[in-house]
């Protein structure tokens, strides 16, 4: 056998062992996709969940996100402030979703449910008056253009608020810009 044959079967071993590395790499690298994907999705559910919690937990809380929902001109200096900032808080968390979604890290049956959340937020007139007044100046362009969308989709009916809390057929469908 020459050097010439040697040398080429070296290469070839060589490739192959550069294709063999390169598809362990891919499957890492999926792997750990997934795994991020995963961690977010827990670590999201548990900021809503821990929210939600608060509500149900604290009857003020709760009686304050409900009269505010429902009338932002209704509440107190104070109340104002602190329900402006649970709208802050929530927004901060619906942009975030949104913006998963538009890079692509965030599953389209994960977006439904946020979807469906930010829909219950939108059809409460408090939140509505909030956004127009202030929250609209608060977040970047592209998450403005969805929750003005979103407005502006929402039919007359659910842009009144019942009080009770309960989402109502909200749409999980909606164009992302």
């Amino acid at each position: 056998m020459s050097w010439e044959a040697i040398s080429a079967i070296g290469q070839v071993l060589g490739a192959l062992g550069v294709i063999a590395s390169l598809i362990y790499l891919g499957t890492q690298v999926r792997q750990n996709n997934r795994a991020s994907a995963v961690a977010a999705k827990l670590a999201s559910t548990q900021l809503l969940s821990e929210f939600v919690d608060s509500l149900i937990t604290d009857p003020e809380l709760m009686d304050l996100w409900l009269r505010g929902r429902k009338n932002l001109d209704s509440l107190n200096s104070i109340e104002h402030f602190r329900f402006v900032n649970m709208c802050l808080k929530a927004f901060w968390f619906f942009s975030a979703a949104q913006f998963q979604l538009r890079m692509g890290s965030l599953h389209e049956d994960d977006w439904a449910e946020f979807h469906a959340v930010i829909r219950f937020w939108l059809e409460g007139e408090g939140v509505q008056t909030w956004w127009k007044k202030t929250g609209r100046t608060r977040f970047g362009a592209s998450f403005v253009r969805f929750i003005d969308g979103e407005l502006a989709g929402l039919p007359k009916a659910a842009q009144s608020v019942d009080g009770s809390g309960a989402l109502r057929g909200a749409s999980t469908t909606s164009s992302v810009q």
